[in-house]
């Protein structure tokens, strides 16, 4: 497996290539700085089809390119909380408003009608997903976010979108989801690494000790880079480019590179 997680500033695009040539996209954000973006990226690389695509919280910095991905290449699957319908979704950005992106997301569903099953294997390569159900436990985005884990030759790396403290606490509830946690060797931070997505019982009822924390961030906003330290103390680490690390951010670091194999996994920066 080859994940790549790009730098979306306060957002969110990594993008999986499995040993099979699979193809799977964990939203669709932009960088609004450099431009870069998924919809001309992939067919660059040659990438016309995305096999999966995940969308991980549907808000606008998870899915800020997808009007323009959804024209650039086809899509096989969309997965997300399943809970959400198309007119939830309209039904909750009525406030703040919804983006050319989410927008997108909303037409799409209603179009994407398979039903979400809690797992996507392709050859040694699996996704777990587990999600928050609207509205009888939730009513907001971040509490709704699909958490999905994905394990490759042994290595599991956790995407959990924009979920806060009670979300992860309701999820706790579930035997099967503190197992997978417990699994967990990588961790991308929950919410770009604000504080209200750091969640005490997440490590200590599940033994989560995760080699490394990935942030997916820009310069200061929202207190992001406040709990740097918090995550640090609740990492093993490892050694990239000499140096021992805990904490990962596109921030500092950039695009973030994690290939598996039956001998292991690497971690790199490109």
């Amino acid at each position: 497996m080859d994940l790549r997680i790009f730098d979306v500033e306060h957002g969110q695009c990594s993008l999986i290539e499995t040993s099979t040539n699979r193809h799977i996209l964990i939203d669709a954000g932009h960088n609004s700085t450099t431009d870069w973006r998924p919809s001309t990226y992939l067919p660059r690389r040659g990438i016309n089809h995305i096999d999966t695509l995940i969308i991980s919280n549907f808000d606008e910095d998870h899915a800020s390119d997808l009007h323009n991905l959804n024209a650039a290449v086809t899509i096989g699957t969309l997965t997300k909380n399943p809970s959400v319908s198309p007119s939830n979704l309209r039904y909750l950005k009525e406030i703040g408003g919804i983006g050319r992106g989410i927008d997108t997301l909303a037409s799409m569903m209603a179009r994407y009608t398979a039903p979400v099953s809690g797992n996507i294997e392709y050859g040694d390569f699996q996704v777990r997903h587990f999600w928050n159900t609207y509205p009888t436990e939730f009513e907001d985005e971040n509490n709704l976010s699909l958490v999905s884990i994905i394990e490759s030759h042994g290595v599991r790396i956790c995407f959990p979108g924009d979920m806060e403290v009670a979300g992860w606490e309701r999820l706790l509830r579930r035997e099967d989801f503190r197992r997978a946690m417990g699994e967990v060797d990588i961790l991308v931070a929950s919410h770009h690494g604000r504080r209200n997505g750091c969640s005490e019982r997440l490590f200590d009822e599940t033994g989560l000790y995760p080699a490394c924390v990935v942030i997916s961030d820009s310069g200061r906003q929202h207190a992001s880079q406040d709990t740097v330290n918090w995550y640090r103390q609740r990492c093993r680490g490892f050694v990239l480019n000499g140096e021992n690390r805990r904490v990962l951010s596109t921030r500092r670091d950039g695009r973030i590179r994690i290939q598996t194999s039956p001998f292991g996994a690497t971690v790199s920066v490109f």
